[in-house]
């Protein structure tokens, strides 16, 4: 797998590893992605990293490609036939359930919308596609000197699903990799789960940032590595029910969520001008 490809850039939520379907679609340049593993930009940022680390290399990666430009990631040059915004291959792609959410991803009432869609179609390429654009969407909302509780549903519809394995199917798979089949869904299933907990770590990074008690929980992803060293699924599983879930459910319990909830929408409400008070939510404040 091409770390630095358009394959693995959180603004495409189409893809991830050898899950997702045969083309991707970046929500940045708004394009079809026709060769997302050979393909990369400026605005690359790695979904597979934690948030800092992430941020770290994006920055490398900025300094050697341009971020207006699709290009091949081996010889820096754009290729037409690497992407497309044609209308015909968009219908096309409409024609997916996942993909019709994710091209229109943001051309709703707000974009929040669009990952409620992707959170209630169920199925692992939903799911990837709703954590891979979470991140960059609460990304955008804390640089806009938004609140980590930008991101506050977003993370509790994430901590609900963390210990449950996800369900693969073969029509997820994109590429075997050359591995057996068994062994390469478990892998995808495994890199499912561990993309939850980073967008979970994401968060309580933000709130860290902003002397929230849910930083105190920092660190899930290194404890994650030190507590489960092989790709047992199971392993992992058990730890995030006996070790994760309970450090969560104590920095954020289920009471102080729907207070924040409440202050969130409290505060939408009270920023829109009066035309659009009853609207969903524009900002990136979640309703």
């Amino acid at each position: 797998m091409m770390l630095h490809s358009c394959q693995n850039c959180w603004f495409n939520g189409l893809q991830y590893g050898a899950l997702g379907l045969s083309v991707g679609y970046c929500s940045r340049h708004r394009t079809i992605l026709n060769t997302a593993d050979a393909t990369t930009c400026g605005l690359h940022v790695r979904k597979d990293l934690a948030l800092d680390r992430a941020h770290q290399v994006a920055a490398v990666h900025s300094a050697r490609y341009a971020p207006a430009l699709i290009v091949r990631i081996y010889g820096n040059e754009a290729e037409k036939d690497d992407i497309s915004s044609n209308e015909r291959d968009l219908d096309s792609l409409r024609s997916d359930a996942v993909g019709d959410v994710v091209v229109e991803y943001g051309m709703l009432d707000s974009k929040i919308e669009s990952l409620a869609q992707l959170k209630a179609m169920g199925g692992a390429r939903a799911e990837v596609a709703m954590l891979s654009l979470a991140r960059s969407y609460v990304s955008q909302c804390i640089g806009r000197q938004g609140s980590w509780t930008s991101g506050l549903h977003l993370y509790w519809w994430t901590k609900e699903r963390l210990t449950a394995i996800p369900d693969i199917a073969i029509t997820d798979i994109r590429s075997t990799g050359g591995l057996q089949l068994a062994r390469q869904i478990e892998l995808t299933a495994w890199s499912v789960v561990m993309l939850r907990l980073t967008v979970i770590d994401d968060i309580i990074e933000y709130a860290a940032g902003q002397d929230d008690p849910l930083g105190e929980a920092r660190g899930l992803l290194d404890k994650s590595a030190e507590a489960v060293s092989t790709f047992n699924l199971r392993t992992l599983a058990k730890w995030m029910r006996t070790e994760a879930l309970p450090s969560l459910d104590r920095m954020l319990p289920y009471e102080r969520y729907v207070e924040l909830a409440r202050q969130l929408h409290k505060d939408q409400s009270d920023e829109a001008p009066p035309a659009i008070q009853a609207a969903p939510a524009l900002s990136c404040s979640v309703d």
